[in-house]
């Protein structure tokens, strides 16, 4: 299984990457830090699954210049660019903050398959999130 990690927070990228090794024996982790790296990255190579943070920058060498809802404009990318790689959105929120724009995303995208609340003070999240890659 080839899994490519679409964050910027390095911890939340490595709990990330530690739950899906724990998990799977067999997983290749990619992982980008922008917009531009994980489109392009996307676009080049097939993935099984697609995991995105919500606010991110346009470029790697901007990181301080973190964008909200990045998650949209990435799945519109892989629209346009006509690629549907299992895609999760996985992002730190609120209960209730984001849950609506999330789930009109999965109901727009039938390639982006759900969304999970990370929460590093929580395991539940990790649950939620091979649920998803499994379905």
């Amino acid at each position: 299984m080839k899994i490519l990690i679409i964050e910027d927070n390095t911890l939340k990228a490595q709990g990330i990457r530690q739950c899906l090794e724990e998990h799977y024996s067999d997983v290749v982790i990619e992982t980008a830090a922008a917009y531009a790296s994980g489109v392009r990255k996307a676009y080049r190579n097939q993935y099984d699954a697609v995991i995105i943070d919500n606010s991110l920058p346009y470029y790697e060498s901007e990181p301080q210049n973190i964008q909200p809802d990045m998650a949209e404009i990435i799945l519109e990318e892989f629209s346009d660019l006509e690629i549907s790689p299992k895609t999760i959105i996985c992002s730190a929120f609120e209960p209730g903050e984001k849950e609506e724009y999330f789930q009109m995303a999965v109901s727009r995208w039938d390639f982006c398959i759900g969304f999970v609340r990370y929460d590093c003070a929580s395991d539940e999240w990790r649950d939620q999130l091979v649920k998803l890659i499994e379905s």
